[in-house]
């Protein structure tokens, strides 16, 4: 029975962890884009019962939480059983992603989870599934079909390693950067919903101190805004205090030099820091620090294990503040704007991608053994596509440099070479099985 290659369906497995996540929707985006389709976002993910959207998972769904492979495929088979039954088409293309806090166990974990969905497919007749895995260290993949490793993830010895492995160098794709869900076209869409929002919300009393203060970075010549990484599951990297201060310091001597300033959190910065940037925030009508964390709703998520979810001192406000949303990817659509992202976070590839000058702040501890990735990517980007902020303070206070001043070359984008490849193997398993 012949199948139309070109008109495959694509599914994940989803993550709560956003930046990961983002990286899956990329993916997903770029095959449906590719091959002339609209992705379904929304019913493009495996979910576990009881769970009807992404943004309700709370926690990973990892082999190594498991007795045994016997009870996570039991897991995995349900959940797909749960998928097939709300599909029109049987998925050709299985996606996941590589998650560095899991240090050791994340290539495992991915490796099972391909098992999983290959016996599925196997055990119920279904044809063939082509898995991938994105932004993945090196690993010996049995049942990975693609792994996609960014340059930054490779060391001197892993590098060898693949040169000497030639099943495993045939099935990875390398790419400078990582595989994301964001460009400059977004970003000005973004920029002009923002605008539309403080507009509608100019009477709300609630939201007036945050709009004027937008209002006052809109109306600047030149603008930096600081994209905030955190703290990971082990010790490996840390976001203290003593770090923030640091950032503060360098955002008042902005503000001074006539810059428009403002602070965004993410998912892993610690609520002790998101409280102190909030609080010194207020107390200074330059800068701006809004809360881009999920807030708490129950007990239940102000439970220590969901770190990632905000339970601070300051959740009525910042509920309040949610009308605006993140603001994030509207904020850095302003012309003349660098984005600062600290040392441990990936979104450093995505600005430099889209062309938006871009700096990345050291500072914040991060172990060169276990998270060599953060120092690589630093020393990948800079300062070819990006700034180290420590010059680019020293450039804007004593020499006046502004963002737009700085030219960086644009770092191409992963996207597109990840779906032609995926495309191209597919081409190969249909011509081989005869689908074609």
């Amino acid at each position: 029975m012949s199948e139309d290659i070109a008109d495959f369906a694509v599914f994940a497995c989803p993550t709560p962890d956003k930046g990961y996540q983002n990286q899956i929707i990329g993916a997903l985006n770029a095959l449906a884009e590719i091959n002339g389709t609209i992705c379904d976002i929304s019913n493009a993910f495996l979910l576990p019962e009881n769970v009807d959207n992404v943004d309700e998972l709370k926690e990973r769904i990892s082999f190594l939480q498991f007795k045994n492979y016997h009870e996570f495929r039991k897991k995995i088979f349900a959940m797909l059983d749960r998928y097939m039954q709300k599909t029109t088409k049987i998925p050709r293309v299985f996606i996941t992603v590589y998650n560095m806090t899991e240090t050791t166990d994340a290539g495992k974990n991915n490796d099972m989870l391909c098992k999983a969905v290959k016996e599925y497919y196997a055990e119920h007749k279904l044809g063939f599934v082509f898995t991938t895995v994105l932004t993945s260290k090196l690993y010996k993949y049995k049942y990975v079909d693609l792994i996609n490793i960014p340059k930054h993830l490779l060391t001197f010895a892993t590098r060898i390693r693949l040169l000497q492995n030639k099943r495993l160098r045939k099935k990875t794709l390398i790419t400078v950067g990582i595989i994301n869900n964001f460009n400059r076209r977004t970003v000005k869409q973004k920029n002009k919903e923002l605008k539309s929002l403080i507009n509608k919300l100019e009477n709300d009393d609630d939201m007036k101190p945050i709009t004027d203060k937008i209002n006052t970075f809109c109306n600047k010549t030149k603008r930096v805004v600081f994209c905030l990484g955190g703290r990971v599951e082990g010790n490996e990297i840390l976001f203290d205090i003593v770090y923030a201060k640091k950032l503060y310091n360098y955002a008042v001597n902005l503000a001074k030099n006539g810059f428009g300033v403002a602070f965004v959190n993410g998912p892993r910065t610690p609520n002790d820091v998101t409280d102190f940037l909030y609080e010194k925030s207020l107390q200074n009508p330059q800068i701006i620090f809004q809360n881009c964390k999920r807030i708490a709703k129950d007990d239940d998520e102000r439970d220590p294990k969901y770190w990632r979810i905000y339970s601070g001192k300051h959740e009525d406000e910042f509920r309040k503040l949610q009308k605006l949303g993140n603001i994030y990817p509207g904020i850095i659509g302003f012309g003349n704007t660098l984005v600062v992202h600290s040392a441990d976070t990936y979104a450093s590839c995505e600005t430099a991608n889209a062309a938006i000058p871009t700096a990345i702040s050291t500072g914040l501890y991060i172990d060169p053994k276990l998270r060599y990735d953060c120092i690589n990517l630093f020393k990948l980007l800079c300062p070819k596509y990006a700034i180290d902020f420590d010059d680019f303070m020293y450039f804007a206070c004593n020499m006046k440099i502004e963002p737009q001043d700085l030219r960086p070359q644009i770092l191409s984008s992963p996207l597109r070479v990840f779906a032609e490849t995926v495309i191209n193997r597919l081409n190969k398993i249909s011509v081989k099985k005869g689908l074609i």
